[in-house]
């Protein structure tokens, strides 16, 4: 029974880790409170990403779409990111982002902290900054 819990303990250490090191990697933030903060100072939108570690289409959007270099610079220059793990991150952002879907990516203005629009499930790098771009079209609007 001591082994079980050992490694359980183990795995959730491991897969824990695995978010913090994408978010390190991609210049993410893992703070919602400092994401929505920053956004403020910087006059950009909150663009918050929520996945899980056990799924596979999360993974794969980290991989092949927010790893993209076309994509990594839009986000760079234009938001503010954060990654939270929808499940190992609960209450440390609020409920109504608590999502069934995932990965689904919420564009946040931040003075109302109101979402703009949302991505939701997987797409190709073309598609997710075709909606980077209309979130920044709506923020713009918004901003007149």
């Amino acid at each position: 029974m001591k082994i079980l819990i050992t490694l359980l303990t183990l795995v959730s250490f491991i897969c824990a880790a695995q978010i913090d090191e994408f978010a390190f990697e991609v210049n993410y933030l893992r703070n919602y409170d400092m994401a929505i903060k920053t956004a403020k100072e910087q006059n950009k939108i909150v663009m918050l990403v929520v996945v899980a570690d056990y799924c596979p289409w999360c993974k794969k959007f980290e991989r092949k779409t927010l790893k993209d270099s076309d994509v990594m610079v839009k986000v760079n220059e234009n938001f503010v990111s954060i990654i939270i793990d929808k499940y190992k991150d609960k209450g440390k952002y609020p409920e109504e982002f608590l999502t069934p879907i995932i990965p689904v990516v919420f564009f946040i203005e931040p003075k109302k902290q109101k979402v703009l629009t949302k991505t939701v499930a997987y797409m190709k790098p073309d598609e997710f900054i075709t909606n980077m771009n209309d979130a920044l079209s709506l923020h713009k609007s918004e901003q007149k």
